[in-house]
């Protein structure tokens, strides 16, 4: 499916053994034709290869959208699978906090995956309206466009109590506005005003006052004492620390540079990010693999390294991958160690794609964000049997930052790309070298595209 050329080889095993790892889930379930027993506890004969849920909070990220890639007829039926699980139980699954369902479908939809989306979107539209669906604290969001947190201790390690209202804020917010762009193309009007308008809603929690998206009390007070170096279960955020959670806003990159008065206060953000050390007072509960206030070990913050991109530096987004790529995996005695949290492929996901030299910032949209390829040669065989071709020449650990970029004998001045750029195979060919090329990629309108405008 995927083969790549140079590198070392303790590089390539890592890469095939990820790219394993990738595809361990979801499981199949039933075979066309066996008896299975539904959510709805009827037993019926499978009318196709049924899979075992997606894990939407974390292999929802990005695994979604490898197996598109590689596996069409595979990701089809699994996408059969979740509208009849929803049929059965009368909800689309979701997992955690978000309700990330919507990525797949439009993802898949936005990738010429053929399937009957007006269907799904009933349950979709359900999740996101009815109160008593699996979206906690959703009458609240609905209400008031935030989710409060309640005042309480957290000892070391912190308990899981909490409402963990920002991530909530933050996920929905990402959900609806992957719903509005759904509504646009069943050409529901109606909704996709509706729900680009919540889209807006991660702002809600923005607090100015400290650059953070902070937790707000029920009378829609700031919560207080407020440290975002910190790492909280559920309390505010999610398994992150407030530094960490602060960039999930995939859909709206270009937002979240507004907010804090434009690209150059956004890039120091993302410099201090990464070079800050990182001295939590309570232990960090799920927050491993460390650069900086980054965590590689765990979902909420996994895309960040390739915020530079948006912001006109996308020569340190190539930097960051290679770091990340050579740091977090394989840096045991053994060489066998991960940064934190597989998550049923998610982590192991981010490896494949960044080392391929591309990554799923937003999986709902079908663009791709450019960091930097580890190998001489990727070839992707698509499930479409076209092939996908990506050269980094004069590629090594030293010459690690893009130069020049051609897309079929084109030249390519963008750090993106999007699947209409690739559906029918091609060959993306990039010019490495030892020094950054500020020139490359980083004009104003190179930037990929976000919700909001510059």
């Amino acid at each position: 499916m995927i083969e790549v050329k140079g590198g070392t080889e303790h590089q390539r095993e890592l890469f095939y053994s990820t790219l394993y790892n990738s595809l361990l889930q979801p499981h199949l379930v039933a075979k066309k034709g066996a008896s299975l027993r539904g959510r709805n506890s009827d037993g019926h004969v499978a009318e196709y290869d049924r899979y075992s849920p997606i894990a939407f909070w974390d292999t929802g990220r990005n695994q979604i959208v490898l197996l598109t890639l590689l596996e069409p007829e595979v990701k089809t039926n699994i996408l059969r699978t979740h509208l009849e699980m929803a049929r059965e139980s009368g909800w689309m699954h979701t997992s955690f906090y978000g309700d990330h369902a919507v990525f797949m479908y439009l993802g898949d939809w936005e990738r010429g995956v053929p399937f009957d989306y007006a269907s799904v979107y009933e349950y979709l539209r359900k999740n996101a309206m009815d109160p008593a669906g699996p979206r906690g604290d959703l009458a609240e969001y609905l209400k008031n466009g935030w989710v409060h947190e309640d005042f309480q201790e957290h000892p070391s390690p912190p308990n899981a109590d909490g409402h963990a209202g920002v991530d909530k804020t933050l996920e929905y917010s990402w959900d609806d506005y992957a719903l509005a762009q759904f509504a646009k193309k069943l050409g529901k009007d109606d909704d996709y005003k509706m729900f680009l308008a919540r889209a807006h809603n991660y702002t809600n929690v923005f607090d100015a006052s400290t650059g953070f998206m902070r937790g707000r009390a029920a009378d829609g007070s700031w919560i207080s004492p407020y440290d975002p170096f910190e790492p909280y279960y559920n309390y505010m955020s999610k398994e992150a620390s407030g530094w960490q959670n602060f960039w999930l806003v995939p859909h709206d990159v270009q937002g979240l540079i507004n907010l804090v008065g434009g690209r150059t206060n956004f890039l120091t953000k993302l410099d201090t990010f990464f070079n800050t050390p990182y001295h939590p007072k309570g232990i960090a509960r799920d927050v491993t693999g460390i650069i900086g206030l980054y965590c590689q070990g765990n979902q909420p913050d996994q895309q960040v390294a390739y915020y530079y991109d948006y912001a006109g530096q996308p020569w340190k987004t190539q930097e960051l991958v290679r770091k990340i790529l050579a740091l977090m995996y394989g840096s045991d005695k053994y060489g066998l160690a991960y940064p934190g949290m597989d998550d049923q492929g998610s982590t192991s996901s981010w490896y494949v794609f960044s080392a391929m030299g591309f990554y799923t910032v937003d999986p709902s949209s079908p663009d791709y964000i450019i960091g930097s390829p580890l190998f001489d040669e990727v070839k992707i065989h698509l499930g479409n049997g076209k092939d996908l071709i990506i050269q980094a020449k004069n590629n090594s650990d030293k010459n690690l930052y893009i130069q020049s970029a051609t897309l079929n004998g084109q030249p390519w001045n963008k750090p993106w790309f999007s699947h209409a750029d690739i559906a029918n195979g091609g060959k993306f060919i990039f010019q490495m070298g030892s020094k950054p090329n500020p020139k490359w990629g980083s004009a104003p309108d190179a930037a990929p595209p976000s919700m909001s405008k510059q």
